[in-house]
């Protein structure tokens, strides 16, 4: 498809104002090809205007280099006339592609965020799949239809090809030259070890803990989040069996967070500390824990930070008191959403399938440690490498489940809460010192009153899930 003068001069501004955005935010990179800071535009060699541009925009660091060999082959491959352009935005992803959706300039497909799914999804932005797909193809993936998740009234919006979860990541050694034996399983422990940590090695630079605090949400969403799942059986916030926002549960667990990110225990600057800086010197042996994600750790360590395996491992994120209330939720991942206002989505679905909805391609992914499967057929075929079946905690688990959505993760829309997310409310009470109780007995009244809102004004819907148990879903 050729693009008209119009078209470029619009692209030229959008990539001027996300490269700002981006530079403004966490000092990331726009780039096509990890480490080169093109804006975005090399990905594709030798594309001619004879030749239908699919552009995929995504966020993740970890499986860049594995998708755009991918990305590559098609392109010197493929007969179909198309070429791809694959674009990887370190920073504020969200706020680019809302920048994009008012412009108009969203690109065929993006990686499956799901605040950007929940935004738009209810706008008509993304493509039904299921106009697309074919009967071999529906077969294959029926096990990962979700309805109310990725099937909503009868449409398919993505295909999760894998899922993660938060996992306390630990540095062996560290924790053998202070004497822990085994990673914490209580906040009170972890509380304990990452001080010891601290209190023996800080003179040589080395902290018991760390997490990038310079985002709340994305820290804490990987992090307490899921424990408070485990713990109270509530997902952010909401009970599903009451029908309610309820956070006063979560004043124990931020008591341990507030110790857990002082001075005296703390990586410095973590209230600034973005993830990457924070493997950087995790791979350097200088922080005995943090939390994340199990789908990216071992391609950030084997590719991105090299580090020795056996000096690093994964185990369950510690609760406040060691007791399960509930199943932690499996996020899905290597998902994509397809711009169903692209003049080209008929050729983006193309793309789509014979690129990520390949065997090939799941298998090696898989194999590669850049995420882990939910596909039955994978998981039968891939051979995994000894790093990845040999840390037990990276494959899920009986603590691990699916679970439902909550109001504001079906629709965002439907619950417009005055004054701070509980993400940033939660920061006043680890850095600012607010009254834990009284805090949180007021972020649960803002919540239920949007919620409430949102129900009266017909944007949102009551949610109440009968003899609803946490520990089965």
């Amino acid at each position: 498809m050729k693009m008209t003068r119009k078209r470029r001069l619009t692209a030229l501004f959008l990539t001027g104002a996300m490269t700002a955005l981006f530079a403004a935010g966490c000092g990331g990179q726009t780039t096509g090809d990890p480490g080169q800071a093109d804006g975005g535009q090399g990905a594709v060699q030798g594309t001619g205007d004879n030749k239908t541009v699919i552009r995929i925009w995504t966020k993740d660091r970890h499986d860049a280099k594995y998708i755009q060999e991918k990305v590559d082959a098609y392109n010197s491959s493929n007969t179909d006339n198309i070429a791809v352009e694959y674009e990887l935005y370190t920073d504020n992803f969200d706020q680019a592609v809302d920048l994009a959706v008012q412009s108009g300039e969203l690109p065929d497909i993006l990686t499956l965020n799901d605040q950007v799914y929940s935004q738009y999804v209810n706008q008509g932005q993304w493509l039904d799949l299921y106009e697309y797909m074919d009967d071999d193809m529906k077969e294959y993936f029926k096990e990962e239809v979700y309805p109310g998740i990725n099937e909503i009234d009868g449409k398919l919006y993505y295909i999760p090809t894998c899922g993660t979860t938060g996992r306390l990541v630990y540095n062996k050694e560290i924790f053998e030259r202070v004497g822990i034996s085994e990673p914490p399983k209580t906040l009170a422990e972890m509380v304990e070890d990452a001080r010891l940590i601290t209190t023996q090695l800080s003179g040589e630079g080395i902290y018991g803990f760390a997490q990038h605090m310079k985002s709340a949400s994305s820290a804490l969403e990987r992090s307490l989040d899921l424990g408070m799942e485990r713990e109270n059986g509530v997902k952010k916030g909401f009970d599903f069996a009451k029908g309610v926002y309820d956070f006063t549960g979560y004043e124990e667990a931020l008591g341990y967070w507030t110790q857990l990110l002082a001075e005296d225990v703390a990586f410095p600057g973590c209230e600034s500390l973005d993830i990457d800086p924070l493997r950087t010197q995790f791979a350097n042996g200088k922080i005995g824990m943090y939390i994340s994600w199990t789908h990216s750790e071992p391609g950030v360590y084997r590719e991105q930070f090299p580090m020795d395996s056996s000096k690093w491992d994964v185990a369950p994120i510690p609760t406040s008191t060691g007791v399960e209330s509930g199943k932690q939720n499996i996020k899905f991942t290597s998902g994509y959403l397809i711009n169903a206002k692209s003049p080209n989505a008929d050729k983006a679905f193309q793309v789509y399938k014979n690129i990520f909805a390949s065997e090939d391609f799941l298998v090696g992914y898989y194999e590669g440690g850049y995420g882990v499967s939910i596909i039955p057929q994978i998981v039968k075929k891939a051979n995994l490498n000894e790093e990845i079946a040999g840390k037990t905690w990276l494959q899920m688990q009986d603590i691990d489940g699916v679970l439902p959505m909550t109001p504001q993760e079906k629709n965002v829309q439907a619950v417009i809460v005055e004054g701070e997310d509980y993400y940033k409310t939660f920061e006043s009470i680890y850095y600012g010192g607010a009254d834990a109780k009284e805090t949180l007995r007021d972020l649960t009244d803002r919540y239920n009153r949007a919620y409430e809102k949102g129900i009266a004004d017909g944007v949102g819907e009551k949610l109440v899930i009968e003899q609803y148990d946490p520990l089965n879903a």
